[in-house]
């Protein structure tokens, strides 16, 4: 088909119906489920600002592609740039192999430089695997990381973990926003694509709102004397969207039997675990954030998500569940103003 007939525009409102059919379209062993409106899921349902686009094809109803993007600041090479991080590409199944991808690609890189030009940071994140998306990627990027980060998945927990003698978890307080971000940012000072928190963006985040759904929440590990001693962003997706799993690759059947990381209706609704600190000395705090995290979240989520670099020393603080779960590489295709700092710690960007 001559892609002459193809029109790409900016997705509305009244797209929900066709992003329904076209992204929870079956396609291999595992399937996207909106669980509100899939247009406000998609454009209102993180804390960046986001555009999306939608394609048309002549005689052919709904939409037979999407792509978003999202817009942030980022750390890049010890200075502040703009980001937009490419998500969401969708293109059905009949019309790949036509050069769609790419031109979603093209779409969105033309909103970034009119967004902010060329001293600015692109990126997406892909699996190593994927030759289509890699071969798309290659023609805008700078450079590619393999191994860039890998996700975690934790299941929630059915019991509470044993306290940690002084210590409470709890969602912080507004009073305790700035001192949330400053901890935060100082344990991220150097890795490359963290973007920086203040008091007003953790209460921007708060009133974030998808079809009536709030999904993000902040935690707190906090001494007698209220101190926050760790701290972590949650992005619950699963308010949003959830993934069920039509036919599980027999690995992951097999290993679900022993270590039972998926659900017994094999739904998985995922809470991400973004920004996750600790103050300096604080590991075994850490451990009881994130094993806390497990029990808090155990109404809005199935399963805890993280990304890390390989690198990063926050991977040690992982429960001993983590030990089970499938492990998964993501490649970062990446066009920064110059090479990213090798040397430097990546943040990891999880799915949305």
């Amino acid at each position: 088909m001559s892609t002459d007939k193809f029109i790409l525009r900016p997705l509305q409102p009244s797209d929900s119906p066709a992003l329904v059919r076209l992204i929870s379209d079956f396609d291999g062993d595992m399937v996207t489920q909106f669980r509100v409106d899939a247009y406000a899921a998609l454009i209102f349902g993180t804390e960046n600002r986001t555009v999306g686009v939608g394609v048309e094809c002549a005689g052919i109803e709904g939409l037979v592609g999407v792509g978003t993007v999202r817009f942030g600041q980022v750390q890049f090479n010890g200075e502040i740039l703009p980001l937009a991080f490419l998500d969401g590409l969708k293109v059905r199944k009949d019309f790949r192999g036509q050069g769609l991808g790419y031109r979603i690609a093209s779409w969105r890189i033309q909103q970034a430089r009119e967004a902010f030009g060329e001293r600015g940071v692109i990126a997406t994140g892909l699996l190593r695997s994927n030759d289509a998306s890699r071969g798309v990627a290659r023609k805008w990027c700078r450079e590619f990381i393999d191994a860039a980060y890998q996700p975690f998945f934790l299941p929630v927990r059915a019991n509470p973990p044993k306290p940690l003698d002084g210590i409470s978890v709890r969602e912080i307080e507004p009073g305790e926003d700035a001192e949330f971000a400053q901890k935060q940012n100082a344990h991220y000072l150097n890795h490359n694509l963290f973007s920086p928190g203040e008091a007003h963006s953790i209460a921007r985040a708060r009133n974030v709102t998808a079809d009536g759904q709030n999904p993000y929440r902040f935690f707190g590990a906090v001494d007698p004397r209220g101190n926050l001693l760790a701290g972590a962003q949650i992005w619950c997706r699963g308010l949003l969207k959830s993934d069920r799993f039509l036919n599980p690759p027999p690995p992951l059947r097999l290993l679900n039997k022993v270590a039972h990381i998926l659900p017994p209706d094999l739904i998985i609704r995922d809470a991400a675990v973004i920004g996750f600190w600790y103050e300096p000395g604080q590991d075994k705090t850490a451990r009881f954030l994130c094993e806390s995290l497990r029990w808090e979240l155990k109404d809005q989520a199935t399963t805890l998500a993280i990304a890390l670099d390989p690198r990063d020393p926050l991977r040690q603080v992982m429960p001993a569940k983590s030990l089970f779960m499938p492990r998964i590489d993501i490649t970062l295709a990446l066009h920064g103003p110059e090479p990213i700092d090798p040397g430097k710690l990546l943040f990891g960007y999880g799915r949305v």
